[in-house]
């Protein structure tokens, strides 16, 4: 989740699947991973909270994640973010942000493409690739640009598969170096905190779709919050650069939220999830 200045000062806001609970799980007891749940979940976004020099007046939007795979052949998240911006002098923006990601079953490598629309004009293409074998990072969209990234970094799904392996273990913080992708050379610092397990939580009566029944009843989670600091920004790094609250289930499905960016933040109610179907190693 990246924040990015806008032609007019605005903000463009870019929420990637690495805090909102795309994940693996690992039993504690046994070498073998856990299969994940395939799924596409939407959230309806809505304005929280706003600061008078941020701009910001209302926003609206919907976000939706599609992720499929196996520990085989890797997983692949479809992403889609819009955002109807209001600003206080009148000006209105619509935000279309639309990526798809890979990361190999180990880890060790991740692919990331997106396309950003501002008034659906286009805006902008990121296309890169990274690998935690040689330590680089090699983009070829906006710009041709290779670069390190740290020895003990991840991706996003193994900070995920670490955070929800913290919870079942019972650990209520976890430190982890994280690169995404969605901010070019922007590599984070995010520090996570994990409340007490929940069994059986409802998630809303209102919710649509196939994957209630099947992916979040009587499943074990967690609320947590994740703050993410930018390893770039010297100056402010006792400030996180953004902020996500959620509920953490264990099968990788991320409940209701809430996204604190310092000068705004708001809310994402999950509507609609639909159990996909589950890819095998063979």
């Amino acid at each position: 989740m990246t924040i990015m200045n806008l032609p007019n000062g605005a903000t463009l806001v870019r929420t990637t699947v690495a805090m909102l609970g795309l994940s693996l799980m690992m039993e504690t007891s046994a070498v073998a991973f856990v299969n994940l749940s395939p799924h596409r979940a939407v959230y309806d976004l809505k304005l929280k909270s706003a600061r008078a020099r941020s701009g910001v007046k209302d926003l609206t939007g919907r976000m939706v994640i599609e992720m499929t795979g196996s520990v085989c052949e890797g997983w692949s998240v479809n992403f889609r973010l819009v955002n109807d911006f209001q600003f206080s002098r009148g000006k209105q923006r619509l935000v279309d942000s639309r990526s798809t990601s890979w990361e190999s079953g180990d880890g060790s490598r991740m692919s990331f493409l997106e396309r950003e629309f501002i008034d659906n004009r286009p805006y902008q293409v990121t296309r890169l690739k990274a690998s935690l074998n040689d330590g680089k990072v090699r983009q070829k969209k906006p710009k041709i640009l290779v670069f390190d990234i740290p020895q003990d970094a991840v991706f996003p799904v193994t900070h995920q598969m670490r955070l929800i392996e913290k919870a079942r273990g019972g650990i209520l913080r976890d430190k982890s170096v994280v690169y995404d992708g969605a901010d070019h050379d922007n590599i984070y610092q995010a520090i996570t905190f994990i409340g007490k397990k929940r069994i059986g939580t409802k998630q809303s009566r209102n919710l649509k779709g196939n994957g209630e029944n099947a992916l979040l009843n009587n499943t074990i989670s967690w609320p947590v919050t994740v703050s993410y600091y930018s390893l770039k920004d010297k100056e402010h790094q006792d400030t996180p650069s953004q902020q996500i609250s959620f509920l953490m289930y264990e099968n990788g499905i991320a409940g209701d939220l809430t996204i604190d960016y310092g000068d705004f933040a708001m809310t994402g109610k999950l509507t609609h999830l639909d159990k996909l179907p589950q890819h095998k190693c063979e």
